[in-house]
């Protein structure tokens, strides 16, 4: 018999499939909630001497060749005649939720869950307890308690129609992992010959599984690095019947990795593959609201699923991408969204973006999957991740200012007449909330102490009235003004009890005012206690980028122990001689010498490019650092210059690409580092053939960046370094991969900046960039070097060609 370990909450579940997604569900991937309410009513009964709390339940059911274990531990049971269990729910609306369990006691999870714990006390004891639900608000004190009472026959017919389905998703999982394990054991590498590097960067990654190490991987641009690494991640994931998870810091960088299992496919694997889209952007609805009041597609989800069986058409699928849940969203009147999540069980590669993972509440960690004839847990694999660091801080960094507020007021007119008025007063009780954090004024951003009761108190009443218009019907447009409001106070008052407690330093808020008001902003300076219970959830973690040194820096802020991570970097697979690198230092961006270097930045990039047409990028600290030396720039004769925008979007950033690749006259491309332009982009060939990365764009020195570099400097002896001069390095190391892309490229880097001299920022560039001393990239007579090193590509690629050589 195959035994199988599920958690009570994933067992004790409605059969057949019920519920809407919505908050009062106790199904689909709300957060848990009240950690806090259940240590403190906890605490207060321990009073009763006959009261135990956190007390373990397992129990063995057995169908049809399977042992289904179920694990759980009850909140507290009172040792009395009859004994008492109770669990303890917590949620904003008790009242609703009260409602739910009395009309339904046998189709919803909270009341499953209680019945379950006394259903196995009996069959234990021979005795049936007594039951009771103790519902604490999230929001305020009140309480209800809920007495139900466990009637054995009807429990078992649900009992037995729950173990039916257990069986078939038991069955289903055997098949997943006997296809896994076969897939593995004749996974195809998508390439006749590795290249140069891949072999050693596979090896490394196969000795570090091998370790049960996490890895930190820095690999050159062009060497191959999405399918070196997915490879042997692949294999040995599916070796043991498992999947790999696979994050990139952005959507648009998705494609990398579904090129990979493109390669994988046509080489023979059947790999089933499937790309998560942001919820924004697949929503039918113009709010991405799961209400089943206002959203027909998160209305009765789960019996949909399950009378369509859409579970089984999509896992019939190998390649799943927005398209095809938007189509059977459309079809079957669910939500695209959640669909993608309840399919990622059966693909073999989910592709999406950090947040999925990383981010407070993520979507993806909350899948659970039946483990039978699985060895260990999923692989991670994270794709950029010099971006990793910040990102996550950003996910803990919420900014919720009065401007922002009062821009809601003016559509708040629109609102219908019943609640119009009632949410301008709320707004105006939030903004004076808001304002008192500023004190007695003064025109400086100062440290505050997070006013956390004051926040909590308006997030209540705004919770009140959304409940209220919720279910009224009230006709949503996109951007609704009191969901807009409720959300963001809602999303920054959960953050700011993250700054308020005391224990966690990483964490600071300050006050920025602003004309009439202001601004308060949190700052999470170090998101790596929050990462490390992220990784939990998997068993290799396999990190990479062309930028991830200083090593110990990326470790420790993403989570992971410097003295147990496996790090190695791994070196441009392609000679040396494709690539030349320069470095200017007669030119400093440094703030107090700018305004004497813009013009000597202009005229270089101009006399450099001249030299040969063609495309080139010049990326720029900031925007504008961008602007004056643009003002000052004279293109040579013949080529077009474009610029970066602020705020481009998605299709804006494509037109210029496309320009680039028409080739129809020789371009040049001013943008910022950290940029669309600068990272995630492959200019492959022709389309760029150099780069000048004019300074490291260091981050602005403000009162914010001052109190991370002293929380830096306290936490980990290098305040400077891991505020400024490595982010910095980052960019600017990305920027200059942007040119050799291939074993076919030839391309020009120039480094324009005094700084790059400097150890602390040398030492953040790749090993291959010189051998032994940074002064080696400066050159005595710039114009002569570059002219003799496109005389030199020249030359070789009509050797290439009369012998047929490749790149």
């Amino acid at each position: 018999m195959k035994q199988i370990t599920l958690a009570l909450r994933d067992f004790a579940l409605p059969s057949p499939p019920r519920g809407s997604i919505e908050a009062y569900s106790g199904s689909g991937r709300a957060a848990a909630q009240g950690r806090e309410i259940h240590a403190r009513v906890q605490k207060r009964r321990k009073s009763d001497p006959s009261y135990q709390a956190e007390v373990s339940v397992n129990c063995l059911l057995e169908r049809e060749g399977y042992g289904f274990r179920i694990d759980g531990r009850m909140d507290g049971i009172f040792r009395t005649d009859p004994p008492l269990i109770e669990e303890i729910k917590s949620s904003f609306n008790i009242r609703e939720l009260s409602r739910r369990l009395v009309d339904n006691p046998l189709e919803h999870p909270y009341s499953l869950q209680l019945f379950s714990y006394g259903y196995f006390h009996w069959r234990e004891q021979g005795a049936i307890p007594r039951l009771r639900l103790l519902l604490v608000s999230t929001r305020g004190r009140e309480s209800r308690e809920l007495e139900l009472d466990l009637d054995i026959p009807r429990f078992e017919q649900w009992l037995e129609s729950r173990l039916k389905e257990l069986v078939s998703e038991a069955r289903l999982a055997e098949k997943r992992a006997a296809r896994r394990r076969k897939e593995s054991a004749s996974f195809p590498f998508p390439f006749a010959t590795p290249r140069s590097g891949q072999v050693d960067l596979m090896r490394t990654i196969q000795e570090g599984m091998g370790e049960g190490r996490a890895m930190l991987l820095q690999a050159a641009t062009g060497l191959g690095k999405t399918v070196g690494v997915l490879f042997p991640v692949l294999k040995e994931a599916f070796s043991r019947g498992q999947r790999v998870v696979y994050v990139t810091p952005k959507n648009s960088q998705h494609a990398v990795a579904e090129d990979a299992v493109d390669r994988f496919q046509q080489a023979g694997s059947k790999i089933r593959s499937l790309t998560i889209t942001a919820k924004g952007k697949i929503c039918f609805k113009d709010e991405p609201l799961c209400d089943p009041g206002y959203c027909e597609y998160a209305r009765d989800y789960y019996e949909k699923l399950h009378e369509n069986d859409i579970l089984a058409i999509l896992a019939r699928k190998r390649r799943l991408k927005s398209r095809t849940f938007r189509q059977l969203g459309e079809q079957y009147q669910v939500c695209p969204f959640e669909l993608q999540l309840d399919a990622s069980r059966e693909a073999d590669l989910v592709i999406c973006d950090y947040n999925y993972v990383f981010a407070p509440r993520s979507a993806l960690g909350r899948m659970t999957d039946m483990s039978i004839d699985q060895e260990g847990k999923p692989s991670l694999v994270i794709d950029e991740a010099h971006n990793l660091p910040g990102r996550a801080m950003e996910y803990y960094s919420p900014v919720l200012s009065s401007q922002h507020l009062e821009m809601l007021r003016h559509a708040m007119g629109d609102i219908h007449p019943p609640f119009n008025k009632e949410a301008q007063q709320l707004l105006d009780d939030c903004l004076a909330t808001l304002t008192s954090c500023g004190g007695a004024g003064g025109s400086r951003p100062l440290r505050i102490t997070p006013p956390l009761e004051p926040f909590l108190e308006q997030d209540e009443r705004l919770r009140a009235l959304l409940n209220r218009y919720l279910d009224s019907g009230a006709e949503m447009g996109r951007q609704d003004p009191i969901l807009g409001l409720c959300f963001s106070w809602s999303e920054f008052t959960r953050l700011l009890e993250y700054a308020a407690d005391p224990e966690r330093q990483e964490f600071f808020t300050t006050w920025h005012p602003h004309g009439s008001g202001g601004a308060v902003k949190i700052t999470c300076c170090d998101a790596s206690e929050m990462l490390k219970e992220c990784y939990a959830d998997y068993g290799q973690v396999v990190a990479f980028s062309a930028t991830l040194k200083p090593f110990d820096y990326y470790a420790r802020l993403s989570g992971l122990d410097p003295e147990s991570v496996r790090t190695a970097e791994f070196p441009s697979p392609f000679p040396p001689e494709l690539r030349k690198l320069l470095l200017i230092p007669q030119v400093s961006t440094r703030y107090s010498r700018r305004e004497a270097n813009y013009g000597k930045i202009a005229d270089a990039v101009r006399r450099i490019a001249g030299g040969r047409r063609g495309n080139y990028l010049v990326f720029l600290p900031s925007f504008p650092f961008l602007e004056r030396v643009l003002e000052l720039f004279r293109p040579p004769e013949g080529f077009v210059v474009l610029r970066q925008e602020r705020d481009m979007k998605a299709r804006q950033v494509e037109e210029v690409l496309e320009r680039l690749r028409a080739g129809n006259s020789p371009t040049i491309l001013f943008a910022v580092q950290g940029g669309s332009f600068s990272e995630g982009v492959d200019y492959a060939g022709e389309m760029v053939i150099g780069a000048f990365v004019v300074g490291p764009p260091l981050p602005n020195y403000d009162f914010q960046r001052e109190q991370m570099r002293e929380y830096y400097q306290k936490r980990y002896g290098a305040g400077f370094p891991y505020a400024y001069t490595i982010p910095a390095m980052a960019r600017a190391v990305q920027a200059a991969g942007r040119v050799i892309r291939s074993e076919t490229d030839r391309g020009l880097i120039v480094l324009m900046d005094d700084r790059f001299m400097d150890p602390e920022y040398s030492s953040a560039m790749p090993a291959d960039w010189f051998e032994s001393d940074v002064r080696e990239l400066v050159s005595g007579s710039i114009l002569k070097d570059v002219e003799e090193f496109w005389a030199g590509t020249e030359s070789r690629r009509r050797h290439q060609e009369v012998t047929g050589e490749a790149g």
